[in-house]
């Protein structure tokens, strides 16, 4: 019964966190959330967090893709975010664009 509530939340994320409106999450973007959350750090920094401190710069978006596609080490503390292998470039162009979004709600 476990695996089965287990399974069903996992294949229900895409659904629920789409991170564009009316569109699905690849299941790339869908692996950020096990070190990410919206409103608190988990194993790396909020979605939230991550948008604030990047709020005002103008190469925001570029350096949140740079980060999802090589990973990166030292801007949130120690703990090192690995590359993300199956996210493609368009895929985190699109979820730097939505965590961005964040500022404005």
């Amino acid at each position: 019964m476990k695996f089965h509530s287990i399974l069903f939340v996992t294949l229900s994320l895409p659904i629920l966190f789409s991170p564009v409106a009316g569109m699905a999450a690849s299941a790339a973007e869908e692996s950020c959330r096990v070190c990410h959350k919206m409103d608190s750090k988990l194993i790396g920094p909020a979605f939230n967090d991550v948008a604030a401190r990047y709020g005002k710069d103008k190469d925001a978006i570029a350096k949140l893709k740079r980060s999802m596609l090589e990973g990166s080490s030292g801007k949130w503390g120690t703990m090192a975010m690995p590359p993300n292998a199956g996210l493609t470039e368009a895929e985190a162009e699109r979820f730097a664009h939505w965590i961005m979004s964040l500022n404005k709600k």
